[in-house]
Formats: C-alpha cells, structure tokens, sequence
C-alpha cells in the first residue's frame, strides 16, 4: 500500500511539473519584454524623430536651394540689363556694326539659357524698347535672336489695357508653351520659329509673318486676322477656340492643318471662307484633304525647263 501511495504522488507531481515549468518560462519571457519595452519605444521614437529633422532638413535645403538660385537668376538678369544699358549708351556703339550687335547677341543668349521665364520676357521687352528687337528698323540694325530659348514666354495683357507687340521681330526662336494673350502683334515677325503648345489669344494679328513656324498643338482663338502669311507652316493639331474673325488675305499657301479642331473637337474646315478671305494653295486641311493644288513645279529642278527651251531655240537656230 506505501509503495502504490507513493507511486501515485510521484505521477502526480511528473504530471504538474511541465505546467510549472511553462509558468516559469512564460514568466521570464514577460519580464524580458518589459525590461526591453523601454529601449524599443525609445528606438521607435528615435527613428521617427530622425525622419522628421531629416524631412525638415530636406525641405530647408530646397528652401535654400530656391533662394540661391533666385539670387543667382536675379543676380545674372541684373548684370545683363546694366552691362547692355552701359553699351547702349556708349558713344561709340554703333547700332549698323555687326560687331556690336554680335556682342550683344551673345550676351543676350546665353542670359535667356539661365533666367525664369518672367525675366525672359522682361529682356525681350528691354530688347523691343531699346528697338533692336522691331521690323520696322533696317535689317543691319537688327538684332538677331536665332536660336533663343525664349520658351514659356508670356505676354498677358487684359481687356483693358493690351501689350502693344507691333513690329515685334523674333524669328527662328524657340518659342515653346509661349502665350500672347491681349496683345496687339500688327507686323510682328516669327518666321521659323518652333511654337509648340503656344497660345495666341484675344489679340490683334494684323500683316504679321508666321512664315514656316513649326506649331503644332498650338491654341488660337478670339483673334482678329488680317494680312498675315503662314505659308510653309506646320499648325498639326492646331485648336482654334473661341472665334477668329478672317479678314482679308490670310495666307495658308503649303500650311499643314492636319487634326486641327474647335473648341469641342470638331475638325476644322475652311470651305466656307473665299479665296480673298484665306488663300488656299497646296493647304492640307484637318482631316486630311488638300485644296487648290497646284500641279505646276511640283519638282524643283531650278527651272530646267528653260534649259531645255533654250537648248530647242539653239538647234532652230543652228
């Protein structure tokens, strides 16, 4: 009887023994957790602390980066306007001499390559004021601004008080996302220009030479038209919003209207407008159709064919 007593206490305590020991475990562990709590939370909150002052640290060096910049755009704009006004009103500047005018053509472009496109406009104006930058000068006393970088220009007036643009003269310029709007551009000169996604809006357009632009995805509208030359433009896309009034003698003569649309997407036709309204020769329209095709000289040989009548007139005579 003591034996079997005895066995049965000690499978009783085999049997409470791994519980003990889980408690035991489960116990430590918890105290482990504790005792570490305090230097995870404190790591958690030195990471995020760390990721803030590194956020603000950020955006105060872009901070600084922009008023550094900004002083060296303001800085660069600054020394150009004094350096060309000194020029300008040096006795011996000499508006005819192509030395001079280089001088401050060089200047000029590598200014725009480095300025916002506020102060682009600001020398563009300096330039037209100054009257370098006009048709209306002789052409020895112009200023050439080929291959400018005159993109995002804007020019925008109000319904008030318009830009008065006349005799402005900028061809060959990269003229991209540019924007005339209340402007009045009478003779203005832009031929060759590259004028992507520019907009010519509520303005006045009158005897103005857009000879060969290069404009597609280009936005016109609220314009009053007359006497001006596209001949050889590419106007791809071109979005005509609003109403133009076409006066007399818009010149479309080899113009690329291909996609162009109204402000809801219709394409453009221009079959209700008479010759004397826009001439139309070698025109390819918005959806793809020419109109007054001219057959003649389709190859340019630099007139070949007066060789050959001479050779003709030669052999009579021989």
């Amino acid at each position: 009887m003591k034996l079997s007593l005895k066995s049965r206490q000690t499978s009783s305590n085999d049997f409470n023994f791994p519980s003990e020991k889980i408690g035991g475990h489960c116990l430590k562990i918890s105290k482990l957790i504790l005792a570490a709590l305090p230097s995870v939370v404190f790591g958690v909150f030195t990471i995020i602390f760390t990721i803030q002052q590194n956020s603000t640290a950020n955006k105060n060096r872009q901070q600084d980066q922009r008023q550094s910049d900004e002083l060296s755009i303001r800085s660069t704009f600054e020394n150009y306007i004094n350096d060309i006004s000194k020029l300008l009103l040096d006795t011996k500047f000499n508006r005819s001499n192509p030395e001079h005018l280089l001088h401050i053509r060089v200047k000029t472009l590598t200014v725009l390559r480095n300025v916002d496109a506020h102060r682009k406009r600001d020398i563009v104006l300096f330039l037209y004021e100054s009257r370098l930058l006009r048709s209306d000068v002789m052409p020895n006393e112009r200023l050439s601004l080929k291959d400018a970088d005159l993109n995002g220009l804007e020019f925008i007036g109000s319904s008030t008080v318009s830009i008065q643009l006349d005799y402005l003269y900028l061809p060959d310029v990269y003229l991209s996302n540019g924007i005339f709007e209340w402007c009045t551009l009478d003779y203005a000169v832009f031929d060759n220009a590259s004028m992507s996604n520019t907009k010519l809006i509520n303005s006045s357009i009158w005897n103005t030479s857009f000879r060969g632009i290069h404009a597609p995805d280009a936005t016109m509208g609220d314009l009053i038209f007359y006497n001006n030359s596209f001949i050889g433009a590419t106007l791809v896309r071109t979005s005509f919003i609003g109403g133009i009034v076409w006066l007399e003698k818009v010149d479309l003569t080899n113009v690329d209207l291909l996609g162009s649309h109204d402000s809801e997407g219709k394409l453009i036709h221009y079959d209700f407008t008479s010759q004397d309204q826009i001439i139309r020769f070698n025109t390819r329209f918005a959806d793809g159709s020419f109109d007054g095709i001219n057959s003649s000289e389709l190859i340019f040989d630099g007139g070949a064919e007066l060789g050959v009548s001479f050779i003709s007139v030669y052999r009579e005579m021989f």
